[in-house]
């Protein structure tokens, strides 16, 4: 273009405008655009990176509140989890327990350790012989003592050449730490 048609084109553009609707049209697409570049597209990579840091900090907050939990779990039991407890002392707490009740023992074997995260679990193998009343009273003193056991599995029979007593085998897992 040269400067005459510069000159023509200018003037057409500027009739066009002289109508107020016209003119008005022009000033709020001019206004839309500069609001859209100049406002909306800056703060928009900033309010993306807001939300993508606040979603980061929910997580990690509620990670922190998950970690409160658990440690408040872990005080509550920590006197019920003995320390520096071998195989013969917790067969010598077994036993304490079951010379409460009238029953017979007939075997009691500690097995092996296992790691339960910072603790570590003795595994005992026990038979009793009595009625069905003790070794249920035998389970319940299990279920409320100060140790944490846990009863894996259970079998009950008849005992032989008595109809009235019975035999149960149990293998308890006791929980202490890993100290």
């Amino acid at each position: 273009m040269d400067a005459k048609e510069t000159k023509s084109f200018a003037r057409s553009l500027a009739e066009q405008f002289r109508d107020p609707n016209r003119l008005r049209v022009l000033v709020s697409v001019v206004m839309l655009a500069a609001g859209y570049l100049g406002v909306y597209l800056p703060l928009s990579s900033h309010l993306d990176e807001t939300g993508r840091t606040l979603q980061n900090e929910r997580r990690r907050q509620a990670l922190f509140t998950e970690a409160d939990c658990l440690r408040l779990q872990v005080e509550r039991f920590a006197d019920r989890v003995p320390a520096n407890t071998d195989n013969n002392e917790w067969i010598q707490y077994v036993l304490q327990g079951v010379r409460k009740y009238p029953l017979k023992m007939t075997a009691l074997d500690a097995g092996s350790l296992e790691r339960l995260g910072p603790y570590q679990a003795v595994q005992l193998t026990v038979e009793l012989e009595g009625n069905y009343r003790d070794l249920d009273a035998f389970l319940a003193w299990l279920e409320t003592n100060r140790r944490l056991f846990r009863v894996d599995s259970a079998k009950i029979a008849p005992a032989k050449g008595d109809e009235r007593r019975l035999v149960m085998q149990l293998v308890l897992w006791g929980l202490r730490s890993g100290t």
